[in-house]
């Protein structure tokens, strides 16, 4: 099938490649630095330097793509107002999500046992000296950067040239495969599709901006304070051995998130009946 709205499938590629190419060579500085610097993973300079690679990655990457799609900026990446309804709606559905999604994390970490050096890498960035800079660097800034592109740019262009399953599919697993480890793909692939689902239903990018940001906060904020949330096994932290949540944790997550995509469904249908919560959806109806 001829593309006919930027990106196609081969364009999320390369545009993805092009974010992993510039990180890794931006990581390569970062790191021949902290060898003449004598600087530590933790120390402040090497987490700005690593916050200002993701930033400059993802943004060039996102400059390249909006002028290529020659498309209005709120019509690619849709800053669009949500009702009340659907943002109970995906609060809820994000609650029971993370509440599952941790001990999907657990069963993955069982089965395959993720490697010493990915464990230090993640317990490295969420132990930053300064609680609020690591706040930003894992949660605030992923949230906007990787939505901006999977939920805004790709999305959008997926979206008009193959169907909306399609579209909500290919870009959930662009999203899983370019964290580049197994052990993210899992969780990542299903909130992607989840993401995008609420995406192109809302017509709007800050419900999956919010699911995103939620979900990395709350790990940052449970590796830093072990006790906060005492519940065994809750959100992975992979410092210490796996542990597997309370059975009525996990019915209770999945009831909660069950509830949410309900009440999700009920918005998306008000909002396309006319109901007060209707929004005119711009997203293409392209099929395959």
């Amino acid at each position: 099938m001829d593309v006919k709205i930027y990106p196609g499938i081969k364009n999320a590629i390369l545009l993805c490649l092009l974010v992993l190419g510039i990180q890794f060579v931006t990581g390569l500085i970062i790191g021949l630095l902290q060898v003449i610097l004598k600087m530590s993973d933790a120390s402040l300079f090497v987490g700005v330097l690593t916050a200002l690679t993701s930033i400059v990655s993802f943004g060039i990457v996102l400059l390249i793509g909006f002028k290529k799609a020659k498309r209005t900026f709120n019509g690619i990446f849709k800053f669009n107002n949500v009702s009340p309804l659907l943002w109970a709606a995906t609060i809820l559905f994000t609650t029971g999500y993370v509440m599952v999604s941790s001990e999907l994390d657990n069963i993955l970490n069982f089965i395959l046992p993720m490697p010493e050096i990915l464990k230090d890498i993640f317990e490295t960035l969420a132990a930053q000296q300064i609680f609020v800079f690591a706040l930003i660097t894992m949660a605030i800034i992923p949230a906007f950067t990787e939505e901006l592109l999977f939920r805004g740019l790709i999305l959008d262009g997926l979206a008009g040239n193959y169907t909306k399953r399609k579209a909500i599919i290919l870009s959930a697993l662009f999203f899983g495969l370019i964290h580049l480890n197994p052990w993210q793909f899992l969780t990542a692939f299903c909130i992607g599709l989840f993401s995008a689902w609420i995406c192109i239903n809302t017509n709007s990018i800050w419900p999956s901006i919010y699911i995103h940001l939620f979900n990395n906060a709350l790990y940052t904020i449970t590796a830093r304070f072990d006790n906060l949330i005492p519940i065994k096994g809750f959100n992975n932290n992979y410092a210490i051995p796996v542990e597997f949540q309370p059975l009525w944790f996990d019915i209770t997550g999945a009831m909660v998130l069950i509830l949410g995509i309900l009440l999700l469904k009920k918005g998306f249908a008000a909002r396309n009946s006319g109901t007060k919560f209707h929004m005119k959806p711009e997203y293409y109806s392209a099929s395959t």
